[in-house]
């Protein structure tokens, strides 16, 4: 018994080197030595400092420690080699050489091989070729059709340049008969039916324009008719007009029936002499023989004093012409007469129809 209790208290440090009472100390004692205040691990097994080297469980039974540490492989264990994908991505330098990435022989690991690059295609030039060739072989044609129409040109005849001459001679004979005078036919050219000229102030040449006095030509041009009007300055003062004039039917450019009546409407014109507007008198009407029909009408009329008006009228299929011819006195000459004869147009106009059917179907 105690003075503080019934319980006994155990002895005080037995054993011990000092007043422990044979209690282990704080830091040690008891389990392999007392240690010393302040020192970590007193008293504790110490082990060693690497990673395991010995088994810390005790006794292996005879197997070999292991001695690895925690990142590579120790000596006399077996060597592990690791997959060639992830040596490849473990941050090292990546192999190289043949079988490497990009290597020759070998892709990347686990990908298929890349298809080869595609091959330029050689389309447009063959194109190019083609269209060349195409070019060419009708240049080729183009040339033999020119040889081919050379060709068939008649040759001259045996007898030398004496018989061409001949024969050209008598094909003038025949058109200085068929059409009179030179420079103008009787009919015109090319086959119906026949469309307007785009120039008719070439209907008469310029020579035969400054033998009457003609000048300063203007044109007109519509969709059925074309016409060329010149100015005229006669002796004394007279005065006139020339006026050439093509006309086709009206909505049937070639109607052969619709220039017919275009033609007896301006016949019926030329030769009225019931008009108070402009009074008209007939003097002369005679057929002449060129184109389909024609003919030519005299007359004199009352406007601006006596005038005298030649109207030469021609149909030549669906086309029809008209050349009107008009002379007036000095406009300071009251009541003086009209200036012209009908032997001065009855040559004249014949003349000028034939050199205006030449622009016909040309």
């Amino acid at each position: 018994m105690s003075d503080n209790g019934p319980y006994t208290q155990p002895p005080q440090y037995p054993g011990g080197d000092s007043d422990s009472g044979g209690q282990p100390g704080h830091y040690g004692g008891g389990y392999g030595g007392a240690g010393q205040q302040g020192e970590p691990g007193g008293g504790q097994p110490q082990y060693p400092s690497g990673p395991y080297p010995s088994s810390p469980y005790g006794d292996s039974g005879g197997q070999p420690a292991y001695q690895g540490g925690p990142y590579g492989q120790q000596p006399g264990a077996p060597q592990f080699q690791q997959p060639h994908e992830q040596q490849m991505f473990q941050g090292g330098q990546p192999p190289y050489g043949p079988g490497g990435p990009g290597g020759p022989g070998m892709g990347m690991p686990g990908y298929p091989p890349q298809p080869p690059a595609p091959r330029k295609s050689n389309a447009g030039l063959w194109i190019v070729i083609g269209g060349g060739a195409v070019i060419l072989i009708l240049v080729v044609a183009v040339v033999v059709m020119l040889m081919r129409n050379g060709s068939s040109e008649p040759a001259p005849s045996a007898g030398g340049g004496d018989a061409g001459t001949s024969q050209e001679q008598e094909q003038q004979s025949g058109q200085e008969q068929e059409g009179g005078d030179e420079g103008g036919t009787t009919s015109a050219a090319g086959e119906p039916p026949y469309t307007l000229t785009e120039d008719p102030c070439t209907a008469i040449t310029e020579e035969k324009a400054a033998e009457i006095g003609a000048t300063d030509p203007s044109k007109y041009l519509s969709d059925n008719n074309s016409s060329c009007t010149w100015s005229v300055l006669g002796e004394d003062g007279t005065y006139g007009t020339l006026q050439v004039d093509y006309s086709v039917p009206y909505g049937a450019s070639d109607s052969v029936e619709g220039a017919k009546e275009d033609f007896q409407f301006n016949l019926d014109y030329a030769t009225d002499e019931t008009s108070d507007i402009l009074p008209t008198k007939v003097l002369e009407q005679q057929d002449v023989n060129l184109g389909d029909e024609a003919k030519l009408i005299f007359s004199e009329q009352e406007s601006f004093g006596n005038q005298s008006v030649a109207t030469l009228l021609i149909r030549e299929d669906n086309m029809n012409l008209e050349i009107i011819y008009t002379m007036s006195p000095d406009i300071m000459s009251e009541g003086a007469p009209a200036p012209l004869e009908f032997s001065d147009v009855e040559g004249l106009m014949p003349e000028l129809g034939k050199q205006a059917l030449n622009l016909v179907g040309s």
